[in-house]
């Protein structure tokens, strides 16, 4: 008993068996592409809630800063003698409460 292969069957098959390793490398790929793509959504995750305290934290800062500026300018003021004292002192306190505030938020 003989079997005769022709070129043009042996190369169909050399493309068939191709094919089949390639599809077997790609569910592979796929599979691994799968994990990757998970963890990254967990990585996201995590970064909407660092990026949302970090605004918040830019917002109370940022609310700090306005305080303070106030309160040296009314100081600058104070000792030019444009404001009584009282309004100086009130204006201090007023950003120290700020400043803690913000300090007991962290805990």
């Amino acid at each position: 008993m003989s079997v005769t292969l022709d070129l043009k069957t042996l190369l169909i098959v050399l493309v068939l068996i191709a094919l089949i390793v390639l599809i077997i490398y790609a569910i592979f790929l796929i599979r691994k592409l799968m994990v990757t793509l998970t963890h990254t959504d967990k990585v996201l995750e995590d970064l909407e809630v660092v990026s949302a305290i970090a605004a918040e934290r830019s917002q109370d800062v940022n609310n700090i800063i306005t305080n303070v500026s106030g309160t040296v300018s009314d100081l600058s003021d104070a000792v030019k003698g444009n404001q009584s004292t009282v309004s100086a002192v009130a204006s201090i306190v007023k950003s120290a409460a700020s400043i803690k505030g913000i300090m007991s938020n962290d805990k």
